[in-house]
Order: C-alpha cells, then structure tokens, then sequence
C-alpha cells in the first residue's frame, strides 16, 4: 500500500476476517492528511489478502517504532 506517498494512514481496521453471507469481508478506514475518510472494502479471497497487507505494514511500523 501507498498510503503515506499519498498523505494517508490506516486508521481502522478489524484484527480478523469477517464471516458474511458465506463469504469472507474485510474493510480498512483510510485517513487522508486533510481528513477526508475512504473506506475500502474486499471479498473473498480479496479480503484475505487485504488483511495480510494491512498485518503486514502494523507489524512493519511496530518494529520501526521499537527501534
């Protein structure tokens, strides 16, 4: 993701995949540096790979912090 090169964060996001209609759901809340909220929203084997994507930069940023 290209978050910050466009001037966003993630800023809401669930720690799992969400069970819907026999389908997988995942959802991330993006905040632009104006404020503005996007929400972007994944399906299936979509929201599988969303989460891996959104778990993936948290860990990233969490050992940038710790060092």
């Amino acid at each position: 993701m290209l978050l910050q090169k466009y001037g966003g964060r993630i800023t809401k996001y669930p720690e799992k995949i969400i069970p819907l209609s026999g389908d997988s759901y995942y959802f991330v809340e993006v905040t632009a540096n104006e404020g503005t909220r996007y929400v972007i929203e994944a399906y299936g084997k979509e929201a599988i790979d969303l989460r891996c994507e959104v778990m993936d930069r948290k860990t990233e940023e969490k050992l940038i912090m710790t060092v």
